[in-house]
């Protein structure tokens, strides 16, 4: 008679050996994912602040090199160190002319707090944006939209502007008519249809903000000057309306054109922001060339007509933690800064040359 082997499974020490090893390589398994994740995510929110300090310098950096604009005006060097540039002069018919949002002889404006408060001293609306201290407030002055054409010349310096009638200009627009000799800001108090259709800049005309001070301009125009839509605007950092905890991009606009938003956020976690003002005072070099030889922050421009480039810089912030074990110090307008987290941070920045005010 046959006697069968017993049979015998794993012993209790194989067992251990194989949980074992089993734990070893699901831990680096796990490890490798884990690696590779964070090392994903490190990415993807580096290439998004990338992406986002792009866009925001974009925006930024083309409102600057509009900012100023005056059709075909030419700006001269003078030879005179006190007033280095000759600009044709803004003709500013509005009631308050040198008003935040209609001193449009002034191409740029800025603001600093540095802890004792703003300076210069911020007026309305910028009083009332929630600016933050962690940035500096940039105001910029330009024209938007495309330009038409006068269709015939005015009759006074008084008169209607005749258009074409495919303008859209619409009643309590903020325009400004120039040719190479001369530039004038008015507000349209009516916009008048036909086949030539007329801008009427009637001065104490009700309904309408700020207002016409004088019907009469500078000078009349022909059908060789051109009409603008004009627009202040405003760029700080506030709280985001999208993040909360975190700081934002905002941009203010006025007048606004086409149903587009007053306020608006343009780009989130952007946590500092600083403007430094390219100056010319001493007019030609010796290269007989004009450019900043001096650069301030907004406290220290005594006359922003000297003002010929602008460097702007941005903090952007990543919204979760990265995987670098310590905080990572950084530099921003020539200060290293270390943060108290472990966020991922880009620093970026550009010089603008305000073409417009340079020959």
């Amino acid at each position: 008679m046959m006697r069968r082997g017993a049979v015998r499974g794993m012993t209790l020490v194989e067992l251990m050996v194989g949980l074992a090893i089993g734990l070893f390589l699901v831990t680096v398994v796990s490890t490798m994912y884990l690696g590779s994740r964070n090392t994903f995510v490190a990415q993807e929110s580096g290439s998004r602040l990338q992406e986002n300090g792009r866009f925001a310098m974009d925006t930024i950096a083309n409102d600057l090199r509009m900012s100023g604009f005056r059709g075909c005006m030419p700006v001269v060097p003078t030879g005179n160190s006190a007033a280095p540039l000759a600009v044709g002069p803004m003709d500013n018919t509005l009631v308050t002319p040198n008003a935040l949002l209609y001193n449009f002889g002034e191409p740029i404006w800025g603001s600093r707090n540095g802890g004792g408060g703003w300076a210069p001293a911020l007026t309305a609306p910028a009083t009332s944006l929630g600016a933050l201290a962690s940035g500096d407030l940039l105001v910029v002055r330009r024209p938007t939209g495309v330009a038409w054409s006068l269709v015939a010349e005015m009759t006074n310096r008084a008169a209607a502007l005749t258009i074409t009638p495919t303008a859209n200009f619409l009643r309590g627009d903020l325009l400004m008519v120039a040719d190479c000799a001369g530039a004038s800001m008015l507000q349209a108090t009516n916009v008048g249809p036909g086949a030539a259709g007329s801008i009427q800049h009637v001065a104490g005309a009700a309904g309408v903000v700020p207002g016409v001070a004088t019907n009469s301009l500078a000078r009349t125009y022909s059908n060789d000057a051109r009409v603008w839509r004009m627009q202040t605007r405003i760029y700080y950092l506030a709280d985001s309306a999208r993040r909360s905890g975190e700081t934002a991009l905002w941009l203010y606009v006025s007048p606004t054109y086409d149903g587009e938003p007053q306020t608006s956020e343009l780009v989130s976690g952007v946590e500092r922001m600083a403007v430094t003002y390219g100056v010319d005072n001493d007019g030609l070099d010796g290269a007989g060339n004009l450019s900043a030889n001096r650069f301030f922050n907004a406290s220290q421009v005594t006359d922003w007509g000297q003002v010929v480039s602008a460097r702007v810089e941005l903090v952007l912030v990543g919204a979760s933690e990265s995987p670098s074990t310590a905080p990572q110090p950084y530099v921003f307008a020539g200060v290293t800064m270390t943060p108290t987290d472990r966020k991922l941070r880009t620093v970026v920045s550009t010089l603008v040359s305000l073409r417009n005010t340079v020959p």
